[in-house]
């Protein structure tokens, strides 16, 4: 009977009527909120709970599309991140190796003009810089002449030609001038024996007979 009569009852109740004339402040007010916390087992929950699942249905990208980067940006004292950043202990955890390994240098020297890099140079500023004595005390010179392949050098070089040419003219000039200065000796021998035998200069022929002799027979045709 009990059953046949409630469904009727329940369904002639105005719920909405009913929870408006309720209190709910009065019954939260009355409830013991950290009482109840405290006999919850959090641990229990969460370990009931799939994170993975939770996180699975999160759309990251809808949250970040709602959020106003810039103006997150603007709130941000970057001075003040940057002073509570130890740089020295940051660039010790670098590892320079692994990030140069993922540089393509190939490509970056691709994309930069190197014509207008080289242009932006100041080469005489900056061999002003260079210590060329510092740079040259440092140069092994005996080392250097080691790697120096004199014979294949001298094979590319005329010297022996340049070498005998220079020895013929320094020789053809040492011979006539000993000869100018025989000549003019034995001129001066003469005349001082014309001189001292008063004889006449413009009598005296003008050398050895048998030369002047055998002049126009070697000069005929």
């Amino acid at each position: 009977m009990a059953n046949e009569v409630a469904p009727g009852v329940v369904g002639s109740v105005d719920v909405d009527a009913v929870v408006q004339r309720v209190d709910i402040q009065s019954i939260v007010d009355k409830i013991d909120i950290e009482g109840v916390v405290d006999r919850v087992d959090v641990e229990r929950m969460v370990d009931k709970i799939d994170i993975q699942a939770v996180v699975d249905r999160i759309d990251i990208d809808e949250i970040l599309s709602r959020v106003d980067l810039q103006q997150l940006v603007a709130r941000i004292d970057v001075d003040d991140v940057l002073t509570r950043v130890d740089l020295d202990q940051l660039i010790e955890r670098i590892d320079v190796n692994r990030v140069l390994a993922r540089v393509d240098i190939d490509a970056m020297l691709g994309d930069a003009d190197v014509d207008a890099l080289v242009a932006r140079i100041d080469l005489g500023a900056l061999l002003a810089r260079v210590d060329l004595d510092e740079v040259l005390a440092k140069v092994d010179v005996n080392a250097l002449l080691q790697r120096v392949d004199i014979d294949a050098l001298l094979e590319r070089t005329e010297l022996g030609s340049v070498i005998a040419r220079s020895g013929s003219a320094v020789v053809a000039h040492v011979v006539d001038a000993g000869r100018g200065q025989g000549i003019a000796l034995d001129g001066a021998v003469n005349r001082f024996v014309d001189w001292l035998l008063r004889r006449d200069s413009s009598r005296r022929p003008g050398g050895p007979p048998a030369l002047l002799a055998a002049t126009p027979t070697e000069a005929a045709p």
